[in-house]
This record gives C-alpha cells, structure tokens and sequence, in this order.
C-alpha cells in the first residue's frame, strides 16, 4: 500500500471484471461459476476479501471500478459455485491491468484508490431528496440519519450506466451535481406519474 497524493496505491490485487458498479455503501448479489473466478474466491476469503470489480461498458473493460469487499458468502455448491454479497468500499482508476495470473488464471493488477466514500451531499442535493422522499419513498427522515451522498445514490433506483458516469466525475462539485440532476429528473417524472393517474382517476 503506498499513499500517492492522498490517494491510495493498492497492488497486485484480484481483479473481477463486469458490467455493473457497487457505490460505496451499497450491497450486490454475485455467483461465481467460471473455474478461475473459483480460484479467485478462494484466495480473496483468505486474504481479507478485497477485491476490484473493472467496469465492462460495450464489451470492453474501463480503467474505473468498484473496490469491493465480500460481505457474506451466502451459498456454496456442491460443483464449486458460489453466491456471494459484497459491499462497495471505494471507486478506484485502474494503474495496471493483467490478463490471468500466473498460477490462479484470473486477472489482477494495481489500483488507485479516490478515496470516494467521503463524499459530502449539497445542500441543494439533500433538499432535492427531501422532495423526493415525501413524494415517492415516504421515509420517516426524522427518525434516520442525515442523508449521506450515497445512501441518496442507492435510494434512487440508478443504473449501472448512471452510476458509472457519476463515479467518473472529478470533483465533489460534479458528483454533487449530477445527482442533484437524477433525483430532480426522478422527482419530475414521478410528478407525471401521479398527474396522468389523476387524470385517468377523474375522467
């Protein structure tokens, strides 16, 4: 591990590439059936259980991922199989990628981690949520936590699309700021949802 202007160098770390994001905070659901992704497994649970997830956008991989940590391990199959939860930890650029390891087959490389798991929501983002909440989640606010920037993420429902163009915004400003534009387009088309039911409700 080595600090590079306040980020962090993690290497040689496994390396599972796929077509999805895990914002830091959130929980995915993962199975595990190709033989080097079984290899892979076995090593990460005696190895603290970190491991990077590449993003996969139109079949190729991008140098930014999720840095995940297994959560639970919730079944094992007789054939190796696995069905795993694993927890987003950071959002990391990717320094250096490898194929296939050379003993294990599946690929690991050097990450640089951004440090994005201390992101603080706006003003005008947490008052776009407070919006949105009492029109579609209906969460009692005042008896949870102040909303953090990605408890917001994960409440709205994003795509893995939406969250890989958020992750790669430089600034606090622009993650604060693309956000704030979701759950505001989110606010507006459930405003339309309820109007149209109205409507239909009276004629």
């Amino acid at each position: 591990m080595i600090n590079k202007e306040e980020h962090i160098i993690e290497e040689n770390i496994p390396l599972f590439p796929l077509g999805i994001v895990v914002l830091p905070g959130e929980t995915r659901f993962l199975h595990i059936f190709e033989e080097r992704y079984k290899n892979l497994f076995a090593d990460i649970e005696s190895a603290g259980g970190f491991f990077g997830i590449p993003f996969i956008r139109s079949g190729s991989i991008d140098g930014t991922g999720s840095y995940v940590k297994i959560e639970k391990v919730l079944a094992r199959y007789p054939n190796g199989e696995l069905d795993i939860a694993v927890k987003g930890i950071d959002i990391f650029n990717t320094l250096e990628y490898n194929d296939e390891h050379p003993e294990r087959l599946y690929p690991y490389g050097n990450l640089e981690l951004l440090q994005r798991d201390g992101i603080v929501p706006s003003r005008s983002l947490v008052e776009a949520f407070h919006k949105y909440n009492k029109l579609v989640l209906k969460l009692d606010l005042e008896k949870l936590p102040k909303p953090g920037f990605y408890l917001i993420a994960n409440s709205i429902g994003l795509s893995d699309l939406e969250k890989y163009d958020l992750v790669i915004r430089g600034s606090e400003q622009a993650l604060n700021k693309t956000m704030t534009n979701h759950v505001n387009l989110r606010t507006l088309l459930a405003l339309q949802q309820n109007s149209l039911q109205e409507y239909y409700c009276l004629n």
